[in-house]
């Protein structure tokens, strides 16, 4: 049984069999540009989240790298970060938590096989998204990106991606990313965290369960989770 647990915005607890990831934490609310107001806050508290073997990183942005909130996981529980080096440089933590991953590498860490795939978003410096395997079972977390021809190389069990159209696919691309695809499970992130990409992620559902896809669109709210065998 694999189960995935929703934060809001494209934070993620993925759950294996005796092991936690957690993936591009963001807790936090205070940030100066009033842009980047939160609409939802986040629905965990370090308290709430137990055990966590793996934090991965998709991009260096404040939304996706909530520092301190890494920092003090890691010291806590033994944490594993994986990230892009220069990302990993900017933490405060002993080497021994830093395992840095380049584009197409696969590293296996605690159990769990981690691949990190190209992401198109130019604001960042070296963007990345995941595919993690553990068990058979695999989960796409795609960071922020538009739509690429590497997702015609991916073919995972679940899907996580943005749908939010600022700086990431808006739900159309997103639509296209899951026939490209075709996992067995797609779950929309990175909406509706601030006003800039507010979405009905509803729209991206009812498209998917009107097509001829055979995936099954799951809708998390903040705090919520999916489980699947």
């Amino acid at each position: 049984m694999v189960s995935v647990q929703f934060f809001g915005h494209s934070f993620f607890k993925i759950s294996f069999p005796n092991q936690n990831i957690l993936i591009d934490p963001f807790i936090s609310d205070k940030y100066e540009d009033k842009a980047f107001k939160r609409l939802v806050a986040c629905k965990a508290k370090a308290s709430d989240l137990k055990n966590i073997s793996l934090i991965l990183v998709s991009h260096d942005h404040f939304d996706h790298f909530d520092k301190g909130f890494i920092e003090n996981i890691a010291k806590r529980d033994n944490s594993c970060v994986v990230a892009a080096e220069p990302l990993l440089q900017q933490l405060d933590l002993s080497t021994r938590f830093l395992h840095p991953i380049k584009q197409h590498q696969t590293v296996s860490l605690r159990g769990i096989d981690i691949t990190a795939i190209p992401a198109h978003h130019p604001q960042a410096f070296y963007p990345l998204g995941f595919m993690i395997s553990c068990g058979g079972k695999s989960i796409f977390h795609s960071g922020d990106t538009s739509l690429i021809d590497e997702f015609s190389r991916i073919k995972p069990d679940l899907a996580l991606l943005p749908i939010g159209g600022t700086y990431t696919m808006d739900c159309v691309d997103a639509i296209r990313a899951v026939k490209t695809m075709k996992p067995k499970y797609a779950i929309p992130m990175h909406y509706n965290t601030f006003k800039m990409i507010e979405q009905d992620p509803f729209e991206f559902k009812q498209k998917i369960d009107k097509s001829i896809l055979k995936t099954k669109p799951v809708i998390l709210k903040p705090g919520q989770s999916f489980s699947f065998k």
